[in-house]
């Protein structure tokens, strides 16, 4: 390991054997030195700046650069920086891993935090593959055309306001709160994963006015609809029957595979429902009766048109239903596939039902401290409520001659 006194002139004269390589060291700053590299083949010579220095009685080596790219005096204040850093106890090397990983870095603009919160956060913790979608679709469609390019770090709370104040005034209140959401959650994660200090959206409410739902079919309306369903081919006539008489989500029902049907229950696990929990749906014996008489058009799928993916298009196939209703010379207010969800539930209270049951049927979490410790299914009683329901929305469509007596609500 010779000691030199380093000038350009020396750099340039000094010499290594092919293939061999010698390290020079600086004779006025310790531990810097020039490693040569003897040229070989068709590679030239090779002379690269590095730092020898010790980190707990450990030798450690943190390398600048090339000569002359890098030169002398450059190097020398590269030695200095690197001495301050161990005065301050960093390891210069851990340092410039650190730096060069930031560089590597891609940059934290909108577009990349979003696609980068997908991924490792909605993707990764299995959220329901339509609630992905529709989140991804907020974003491309209300924030990427205005925020894509912007470094995540300069998005305001004025900045927010003022996009969700944009929807609104497009007249598209409801996209608006759920634009909202998605950038509360979105926000919320890059201050988890430390990319920004503190979210924008904090104290800031939803944008938008939003009237409730409360839509809920009438006894003649639900007969109507079960009856059009009867008259619509597999596999969206039958998805809809199973709307009705299981209460579950149209993503969820539609999703339904095979494999999830055993002994007289549909098991969901937790990927395929939309609030992440898993969930078991006794069947009565009329949605039995339903599944037994599906085609068989898919391996995994229970409604699929191709045998590949479930279905779709749920659009095309409602209006197909009203078109029925109204060639059987009846005619209902608008409804949308969610009523029959909120229908099924109003229903069952109707029944006798208690309210903790539905809640357990609809797969609605329960926030309380009991809850958090009340790990029972409750299969018995959703099993009851799910079959007297079943029971009701017979006699709706075929109702009993006058001289019977109708069955008693069971109250699970």
């Amino acid at each position: 390991m010779p000691v030199v006194r380093m000038t350009d002139a020396a750099c340039q004269r000094l010499k290594a054997p092919p293939g061999k390589r010698i390290d020079y060291f600086d004779s006025a700053m310790p531990g810097l030195h020039l490693r040569v590299t003897g040229a070989t083949g068709q590679r030239a010579d090779r002379r690269t700046w590095s730092l020898l220095y010790t980190v707990s009685g450990k030798v450690r080596r943190v390398t600048f650069g090339l000569y002359p790219a890098l030169s002398l005096a450059k190097a020398r204040q590269e030695t200095a920086a690197a001495q301050e850093q161990m005065r301050a106890g960093i390891d210069p090397a851990t340092a410039q891993a650190a730096a060069k990983a930031e560089a590597a870095r891609p940059p934290d603009t909108v577009a990349n935090v979003v696609q980068q919160f997908i991924h490792l956060d909605l993707e990764r913790r299995n959220r329901a593959p339509e609630y992905i979608a529709n989140t991804r679709r907020l974003f491309q469609n209300h924030v990427l055309p205005r925020w894509a390019k912007r470094d995540v770090k300069t998005i305001s709370k004025r900045d927010v306001i003022e996009l969700l104040d944009q929807i609104v005034d497009e007249g598209k209140p409801v996209t608006a709160n759920r634009t909202f959401a998605a950038l509360r959650a979105m926000f919320r994660w890059a201050t988890r994963r430390g990319i920004i200090d503190a979210p924008p959206t904090v104290f800031i409410e939803a944008p938008g006015e939003e009237n409730s739902r409360e839509r809920v079919l009438s006894d003649s309306e639900i007969a109507a609809i079960w009856t059009a369903a009867s008259s619509i081919p597999y596999p969206f006539g039958p998805f809809f029957q199973l709307c009705v008489l299981t209460g579950q989500r149209r993503s969820e029902v539609s999703r339904m595979r095979w494999d999830q049907i055993d002994n007289q229950t549909w098991a969901l696990s937790a990927d395929a429902t939309k609030t992440g929990r898993a969930h078991l749906v006794p069947l009565s014996p009329l949605a039995l009766d339903i599944i037994s008489g599906l085609l068989h058009t898919s391996d995994q799928w229970c409604f699929s048109t191709n045998g590949t993916s479930p279905i779709s298009g749920f659009s095309k196939a409602k209006i197909a239903i009203d078109e029925s209703i109204a060639d059987g010379g009846h005619t209902i207010a608008p409804w949308t596939i969610h009523d029959l969800r909120r229908t099924c539930a109003t229903n069952l209270g109707r029944l006798g039902v208690s309210r903790f049951i539905i809640g357990r049927v609809l797969n609605h979490s329960d926030r309380s401290i009991t809850g958090v410790y009340d790990r029972h299914m409750y299969m018995r009683e959703k099993r009851a409520a799910l079959e007297v329901w079943a029971e009701h929305l017979n006699s709706l469509v075929n109702p009993p001659p006058d001289n019977l007596v109708p069955l008693h609500a069971v109250t699970p």
